[in-house]
């Protein structure tokens, strides 16, 4: 397991607005997962290549060309790669009811 910035990390949010991404990884670290979250591709593709990250969670707003490189890293990696959409109901919301699900399911899901 990588840390970053003293926070072990194996779940990493790459997002475009650091309160979003912020709140996410909070959400999850909150619930017992190691996360940290990034909103520049460099750190996300630094932190993938370091090894350790299972799983990579992508923001809405991350545009295509950028999602395509980093679901490339992050399988090559060995990560499980979800494409993370909040909707109406708020980070926490959406962490709580849709991200943690997921996570918990794993890969073969």
């Amino acid at each position: 397991m990588i840390v970053e910035q003293g926070v072990p990390v194996s779940v990493l949010i790459i997002g475009r607005r650091r309160r979003v991404v912020d709140k996410a990884a909070t959400a999850l670290r909150g619930e017992g997962f190691a996360a940290a979250g990034v909103t520049a591709d460099e750190d996300a593709a630094r932190l993938l290549a370091a090894g350790g990250v299972t799983a990579l969670v992508i923001g809405g707003g991350v545009g295509p060309v950028s999602r395509e490189r980093l679901a490339g890293l992050a399988r090559a990696a060995g990560a499980a790669v979800i494409h993370g959409r909040i909707g109406f109901g708020g980070v926490r919301s959406y962490v709580r009811k849709r991200l943690i699900p997921e996570l918990r399911r794993g890969p073969a899901a």
